[in-house]
């Protein structure tokens, strides 16, 4: 159902590129109170232009529809957006300069951070407790590793916890982990104000506004944020203006899940569940050790039968599930519960509700068959290939090269018929949808590439179908009005062929044609996002 917010005027679009598989050389469009009326050529939108409250000149501009981000984490990638973010520190003496002026902001404040990265540093090591603390006076301090499955943490902040000594991924020295690292997280967000969070959240929806993403997947859950977040962003989305948001409740159903979902108002009993961590603090669970850390297999935080448990609870109460799932021991352990479920359950009830996969970094042929055959949604982060694929990179440092040429396997899960979204995991990559169809059109594996038009429909007609919606993420009469204009260089037609290099610019061919994806491209600016037929974000371009 439509927010309050959604608009109820007719607004006529011309003169531009419309981006729409029903109407491949439509070149203007009619939103008739939220809604796409019409589709077609210039030389039609005329008999229209009357009854429309709005005409808008689209200056050659291309209109698709807006992304959806399957994986965010809204509060924290809004923390990271206007507080202390670490991506771009080079080295470890780096990061620390930017941890001490941030203190310095602080005055005492809590401190929370993110995305500092140690595989490529010089030092080639994290922040120790003491350097921590000498840089922030003995602040409160918790600065979130990329992956967001460890963190350099200060003293001050684990004397807040005092039994984290006790939990598993305790160290005195380097950055904490598994169960540690959960205590205190807990702890450093339940710091956070209601009026902080506030301005987080709204932070997140306005810039992920800007980049034309009209609708977001939040992954909540008792230990990655809180009840009270989720139902939080989920009220803005009902009642403020921009993308909108579908919640994901982390939780086992035998601890109270699905009352905790349904009283937040969640989709679904999944998400951020986690069956494992992430290869770059070496908690994914794998089947061989780590290349760098013989001795380390990572960590398991569910088994088998708590996974096939959780699956029949959570199908039974007519909540999807899904799981937090990377290293390949993780992901082999999540098909075979999924199966044993759906042995309980019933295969076709299973594929009704659509499961999840988060992540799916590893998977065998095997995996691909069965989520398949249980109509598993992958939900992926191009991204991550684009960061940690190829040679050098983390996970070849990880994981050596073999293991790491299979990783991210969209290709051929496309090629199997398993649905694929496409999102960020914000703030673990940066919110940036076109960057992210970049990198899948482009993966560090050549077998692993898709088309534009696949990567484009991963990153938002699938998102959509992922929570049950079929009608939205296409511009088509009939579908809802979330879509967003865009100023780039050259719109271009990838033929209907395997060959990356495929592409055209003959309107001829009655395919509808995407912004050019190469490296050397600058990606395309976004000059208004719309969500419902309300305008969310604009940039004035139009109107200028």
């Amino acid at each position: 159902m439509p927010p309050a917010w959604a608009a109820s005027d007719r607004v006529l679009l011309h003169g531009g590129t419309v981006y729409s598989p029903v109407s491949p050389f439509a070149t203007a469009m009619l939103i008739d109170a939220g809604v796409v009326a019409w589709l077609g050529e210039d030389s039609a939108a005329a008999a229209h232009r009357d009854a429309a409250d709005h005409v808008v000149d689209l200056r050659g501009s291309l209109v698709t529809p807006g992304f959806v981000d399957a994986h965010v984490h809204s509060t924290s990638t809004g923390l990271t957006l206007t507080g202390l973010d670490l991506s771009a520190a080079t080295s470890l003496g780096q990061a620390l300069t930017a941890l001490e002026a941030h203190a310095r902001l602080r005055r005492g404040g809590v401190i929370i951070g993110h995305g500092w990265d140690d595989t490529a540093w010089p030092e080639q090591r994290p922040p120790t407790r003491s350097e921590i603390d000498r840089a922030t006076w003995g602040s409160v301090v918790y600065l979130s590793r990329r992956d967001v499955h460890s963190a350099a943490v200060s003293s001050a902040l684990v004397a807040m916890v005092p039994d984290v000594r006790s939990l598993a991924g305790y160290d005195d020295v380097a950055p904490l982990s598994q169960a540690a690292h959960h205590a205190v997280r807990g702890a450093a967000l339940a710091t956070i104000t209601a009026g902080e969070r506030r301005r987080a959240q709204r932070a997140m929806r306005a810039h992920a506004g800007s980049l034309g993403i009209v609708a977001l997947h939040e992954m909540a859950g008792p230990h990655v944020s809180s009840q009270e977040d989720l139902v939080e962003i989920l009220t803005r989305s009902r009642e403020e203006p921009g993308p909108l948001v579908t919640g994901f409740w982390g939780e086992l159903a035998a601890t109270g899940g699905i009352e905790r979902a349904r009283a937040a108002g969640a989709y679904a009993l999944g998400g951020d569940l986690t069956v494992d961590g992430a290869l770059g603090s070496r908690t994914a669970c794998l089947r061989d050790p780590y290349a760098d850390a013989p001795g380390t297999l990572g960590a398991q935080y569910l088994d088998v039968e708590a996974i096939t448990n959780h699956v029949v609870a959570a199908t039974e109460a007519g909540l999807p599930s899904g799981f937090h799932v990377i290293g390949d021991r993780s992901c082999a352990l999540v098909l075979e519960g999924l199966t044993a479920a759906a042995q309980q359950v019933g295969a076709d009830v299973l594929r009704r509700l659509n499961p999840r996969l988060e992540h799916a970094e590893m998977l065998s042929d095997v995996d691909i068959a069965a989520m398949a055959r249980l109509g598993v949604t992958a939900s992926m982060q191009p991204m991550f290939d684009r960061l940690w694929g190829g040679t050098r990179g983390m996970y070849e440092v990880r994981l050596g090269s073999e293991r790491a040429g299979a990783m991210n396997r969209v290709a051929d899960l496309v090629r199997a018929g398993v649905t694929v979204a496409f999102g960020s995991d914000a703030p673990v990559t940066d919110l940036g949808p076109w960057a992210a169809v970049r990198a899948a059109v482009h993966h560090t594996s050549a077998r692993q590439r898709v088309s534009a038009r696949a990567a484009f429909s991963a990153h938002t007609r699938a998102g959509w179908r992922s929570v049950g919606d079929m009608d939205a993420g296409v511009l088509a009469p009939g579908s809802p009005a979330h879509y967003a204009i865009w100023s780039t260089q050259e719109v271009v037609v990838q033929a209907p062929d395997d060959r990356l290099s495929a592409w055209s610019t003959d309107p001829r061919s009655g395919t509808p044609g995407l912004p050019a994806l190469d490296d050397d491209t600058t990606l395309p600016t976004c000059l208004r996002t719309v969500v419902h037929g309300h305008t969310v974000f604009d940039s004035g371009a139009l109107e200028a």
